[in-house]
């Protein structure tokens, strides 16, 4: 019975400890750190235009000792300052408000380059069409996986004003197709859209203005898509992947920077920039600095400009240094002691950016020797060539290296026509030949008289 007490007891004890235990953990605090938030680095597009500026003009054939291609470099960096202190507008993240790179780009003209809807992020939801001060935002209304096309895949088709839309979802596709048609008729209903294995088609739902029900369909073939392209998009002849604009899609028309910015979704900012903007942007900052006075760098490009692929070449090649998104549209404000953010770095790649300086002590030797304005009528006159030759005065030093072989004639001779006889059942004269001969004579004299100055002729030459 003792023995019972005492189980009760260590039960009852062990029981009031392990309530005391959970409530102590109950009460204690816990503490949670905040997730820091990805930290933009707009330095990084810096160090893109540098490298990728330098990766050009050496493989146009320019090297690396020449004066002119540091020259380069330092005369662009204030020329992207110029635009971004006086034309590119300011935009506010968070706490913080300066142009950003995409405002620099916009105020430099890319839209002028990249003429079409593109998205700031490789494999973006969102696209921006560039305009003279503001930006045109569309959102993809078709983001699932089935919405891509690879070369030579399986595909849809249908036609548009513009051109065939090729891409990897029927109704998407036939969508577009409608939207652009309707666009161009001014039909204003919205469209009923249905689609099998091979065939999808949108109609109207209600008649236009004569009574007509507007209606297009796409096609699937399985295989022989022109080009490949992410979801979202669609490839249109003659212009690329663009996305689509179809009606359930968002579209913010002329919106300012800061507009636009902020509609971009978080899941584009952490993304690499799109190589068809920085290619853009790069063209349009050396076009800027070569264009100011003094210039004493290499000359742009003009038939020859930047490419896309040379930008992703040097991405790859530095990936630690790829910009992202956020780092194209975050503010990049001047800070001590980097107090012009714009500059192009000398080394692309080195932990601390140094930004690049002109080369002294060099020439440039038209620097004083402007251009002349001649005016409509300068006077100068019609430019003047000497005498064509004739073919005697071209062959007239050869035949005066040769005076014997002009005055060539062969000598004469005289011969007399063999006459054989034969006695057979009498006497028989043979010449017939000489007959034949003697009719023929000047003939014969002629190609004898050929052949042998032709001989003659060969055999002084060879002498």
């Amino acid at each position: 019975m003792q023995i019972s007490h005492l189980w009760i007891t260590f039960f009852l004890a062990a029981k009031k400890w392990l309530w005391l235990g959970v409530l102590v953990m109950l009460c204690q605090t816990t503490t949670v750190y905040a997730q820091a938030l990805p930290v933009a680095k707009p330095e990084n597009v810096n160090r893109l235009l540098s490298g990728v500026l330098q990766q050009g003009m050496q493989k146009r054939g320019f090297a690396a000792n020449d004066h002119r291609f540091g020259n380069t470099l330092a005369r662009v960096s204030p020329a992207v300052s110029g635009i971004a202190g006086t034309t590119a507008a300011a935009v506010t993240v968070g706490a913080i408000t300066a142009p950003a790179w995409a405002t620099v780009a916009l105020a430099a003209g890319v839209g002028a380059v990249v003429s079409y809807a593109v998205t700031l992020a490789i494999d973006g939801l969102v696209s921006w069409l560039f305009n003279e001060d503001s930006v045109d935002v569309s959102s993809a209304p078709i983001n699932s996986e089935e919405s891509t096309i690879s070369l030579g895949g399986a595909y849809w088709s249908a036609g548009s004003p513009r051109g065939t839309i090729y891409g990897g979802n029927g109704i998407a596709v036939a969508r577009q197709s409608y939207g652009e048609f309707a666009t161009q008729y001014g039909v204003t209903a919205a469209p009923s859209c249905s689609s099998n294995a091979s065939i999808a088609i949108c109609t109207a739902t209600e008649p236009d203005a004569i009574g007509s029900f507007l209606s297009r369909q796409a096609l699937y073939y399985n295989s022989g898509a022109p080009s490949s392209c992410v979801r979202g998009h669609f490839f249109l002849d003659g212009i690329g992947c663009i996305p689509y604009a179809a009606d359930e899609g968002e579209y913010l028309e002329e919106v300012s920077p800061q507009r636009a910015i902020e509609a971009m979704p978080e899941e584009d900012l952490n993304k690499p920039v799109n190589p068809a903007i920085l290619a853009a942007l790069v063209n349009r900052a050396w076009q800027h600095g070569a264009s100011q006075p003094n210039y004493d760098g290499l000359p742009y490009p003009q038939a020859d400009p930047i490419t896309q692929t040379e930008v992703s070449t040097w991405t790859q090649a530095n990936p630690e240094f790829a910009p992202t998104v956020r780092d194209f549209v975050a503010p990049n404000p001047s800070t001590n002691p980097n107090t012009n953010p714009w500059a192009l770095p000398s080394n692309p790649t080195a932990p601390n950016l140094s930004p690049a300086a002109p080369n002294t002590g060099t020439t440039n030797p038209a620097i004083n020797q402007p251009l002349q304005n001649l005016g409509p009528d300068p006077g100068i006159g019609a430019p003047t060539f000497e005498t064509i030759p004739t073919a005697q005065q071209i062959a007239q030093p050869i035949l005066d290296m040769l005076p014997n072989l002009s005055g060539y004639k062969p000598s004469s001779h005289t011969g007399e026509c063999p006459r054989p006889t034969i006695e057979l059942y009498g006497i028989h004269v043979l010449d017939a030949h000489c007959t034949l001969i003697d009719d023929n004579k000047s003939v014969i004299q002629a190609a004898m008289l050929l052949a042998w100055a032709l001989i003659a002729l060969f055999i002084i030459l060879s002498a």
